[in-house]
C-alpha cells in the first residue's frame, strides 16, 4: 500500500508534467478550477492533497481523463518505489 504523503508527491509530479507540456501555467490552471495559483504549486509539490472534485477538474482542463490520471500517478509512484528500493 502507497503512503499519503508519496501519493500527494506522484500527482504533483504528474499534473506538474502535463501542465508544462501542454504549456499551461499555475494561473490559467487555478483559474480555470476556480482556484488560486498557491494551491496548484501546493499541489505540485506535494503538499496538499486534492480533492475528487479537483482531481477530475484537473484532468479535464490537462485534457487527460481522469482514469489516465489516476494511472499515471500510480506508474510515477511505482518509479519511485521502485527506486526507492534500489537504493
Amino acid at each position: 500500500m502507497y503512503e499519503i504523503q508519496g501519493l500527494s508527491k506522484a500527482f504533483g509530479k504528474v499534473i506538474a508534467e502535463l501542465r508544462v507540456k501542454r504549456g499551461i501555467s499555475q494561473e490559467k490552471l487555478a483559474e480555470a478550477i476556480d482556484s488560486t495559483n498557491v494551491y496548484i504549486s501546493l499541489l505540485e509539490s506535494g503538499l496538499r492533497k486534492p480533492s475528487l472534485n479537483a482531481t477530475i477538474l484537473i484532468a479535464q482542463n490537462l485534457d487527460i481523463q481522469p482514469d489516465k490520471l489516476v494511472h499515471a500517478v500510480t506508474e510515477q509512484l511505482k518509479q519511485h518505489t521502485v527506486g526507492k528500493h534500489e537504493s
